[in-house]
């Protein structure tokens, strides 16, 4: 996940050195479902990687499907049209706080294994918002 910019100052200086230490740890692929960095590919609606598969030959070289085109992907026992994606490795918090970045609190996470550990921590973030959205506009209800 793209760090915030009003959470950077809670990243040590060294962050990039760190997070490089933990994708070398994870040998590049997600600790998770085992995808690797920078894959091309699709999901199955079971969350399944399928890697994309080239569009054809020009040149004696492989023509490949860009990101967010429809194209074959296959895992050598199946294939099936899915929309392409790229996989981009991120390092998840699993406290959720990038002021601890021990070792043992940090993942290598594809993008939809990072989403999933996050997933309870996204909505109450989403509720915390909507509330003190909610809490505002209380204070401005009947000045009109």
């Amino acid at each position: 996940m793209p760090i915030r910019p009003e959470n950077l100052h809670r990243y040590p200086k060294n962050w990039p050195a760190i997070r490089a230490r933990i994708l070398a740890r994870a040998g590049n692929k997600c600790e998770r479902c085992g995808v690797a960095n920078h894959a091309l590919g699709g999901r199955l609606s079971s969350g399944q990687f399928l890697p994309a598969m080239p569009k054809g030959e020009t040149l004696l070289r492989l023509d490949w499907p860009n990101p967010g085109e429809t194209a074959w992907c296959a895992d050598g026992t199946y294939q099936e049209p899915l929309r392409i994606i790229r996989i981009v490795l991120t390092v998840a918090h699993l406290n959720h706080r990038p002021e601890d970045c021990e070792p043992e609190n940090l993942l290598a996470l594809c993008q939809k294994c990072h989403l999933a550990l996050d997933l309870d921590h996204h909505k109450a973030t989403a509720y915390r918002t909507r509330r003190e959205g909610r809490a505002a506009a209380d204070l401005f209800e009947g000045n009109s």
